[in-house]
């Protein structure tokens, strides 16, 4: 399980006036653009959003609530009801409006360049389509649990996707032959993204502990949990290029950035908060120093997502806090502090 790259979380919130969120529900980056897409459920849209933070309407041209979004080429697709509709990223217009007759199309992914894989969350099934002849076969069926977003792992020649209700195991499907085995048993339940590091490492959002949990690459120990305190995380993204994960809140209409690493120079999300956090381990007094800026609220949790401590009306700058009542472990610190919130990872000692 890697640990050392999780020192930092920089969880940063935005609100905009000319755009609103209702529901996000997925996202994923648009590199040749610089900008992120949204799938605004609620507002049967596709949000787009630049590197200054701002939204815009990519299209409404959605039927029934947009999910899962994947870029193949220069071609946004979305899983759009019963249908995966294709735009393209240049002019916004419609290049594939393929009804497969499902029931309720959620999570997709793609080989990155042939083949879209999605799943239908009512109907128990993956479909996968053939972008170029805009055709389908049903490629799994017949599956025991609800299948929500989903992965493509070439490495292993596989398709894995996560999967909704209690003690949500992680499937996978092989690619030749399309045999559906376990990859793992979890306890955690309602499973809905579902993504990949630059190490190999997996990240599960779930809604039962209102977190993002990470696999090592071989499923081979526990969960971690490594990002609380979010609210219905849905279908998750990992921007690669910085190390960044970013989850669509349905509970609570917003996104939220989450910068892995102590080496944060790639980041171009948003200006970096001059809040300090030391020492990291803590045994004894921890120091919180938000130089000019008055410190909102800090919450702490523990690695079930559980809030331990919560202090609000702080009206300091610079807080002392004693850890050595906690017991030695993992945590989840949360400072609100003028605009921006930082989610970082705390170990007492």
């Amino acid at each position: 399980m890697k640990l050392t790259f999780l020192f930092i979380f920089l969880f940063i919130s935005f609100t905009m006036s000319a755009q609103s969120l209702s529901a996000p529900e997925s996202i994923v980056f648009d590199t040749a653009n610089n900008r992120y897409f949204i799938s605004n459920n609620g507002n049967n849209e596709i949000l787009a959003r630049d590197a200054g933070g701002n939204l815009s309407v990519f299209t409404n041209a959605i039927s029934s609530g947009p999910h899962g979004l994947e870029i193949v080429g220069n071609t946004l697709f979305v899983c759009d009801g019963s249908s995966v509709k294709g735009f393209d990223l240049t002019t916004a217009a419609s290049v594939m409006n393929l009804n497969l007759g499902a029931t309720f199309m959620n999570g997709i992914c793609s080989d990155g360049a042939d083949y879209l894989y999605a799943t239908d969350f009512s109907a128990k099934k993956v479909f996968k389509i053939n972008i170029a002849a805009q055709t389908y076969t049903t490629f799994v069926t017949g599956l025991a649990k609800s299948p929500n977003g989903i992965i493509y792992d070439g490495t292993n020649q596989r398709i894995i996707w996560v999967t909704w209700g209690t003690n949500a195991p992680i499937m996978q499907a092989t690619l030749s032959d399309s045999a559906v085995t376990q990859v793992v048993a979890t306890t955690l339940g309602n499973c809905d993204g579902i993504v990949r590091d630059n190490d190999g490492n997996y990240f599960v959002s779930a809604w039962s502990g209102q977190s993002v949990y990470e696999f090592d690459s071989g499923f081979t120990a526990a969960p971690l949990s490594v990002i609380s305190g979010l609210n219905n995380p849905a279908d998750i993204y990992y921007n690669l290029a910085n190390d960044s994960l970013v989850s669509p809140n349905a509970g609570n209409n917003s996104v939220t950035f989450h910068f892995l690493g102590t080496n944060t120079t790639a980041v171009t999300e948003a200006a970096l908060p001059t809040l300090k956090v030391y020492p990291n381990p803590a045994s004894e007094l921890l120091y919180i120093d938000n130089s000019n800026k008055n410190i909102e609220s800090v919450e702490i949790f523990d690695l079930t997502g559980k809030s331990v401590y919560h202090e609000k009306r702080i009206n300091t700058n610079v807080l002392t806090l004693d850890v050595s009542k906690f017991s030695a472990g993992i945590y989840s610190l949360k400072v609100k502090a003028e605009g921006y919130e930082l989610l970082e990872k705390l170990i007492v000692k």
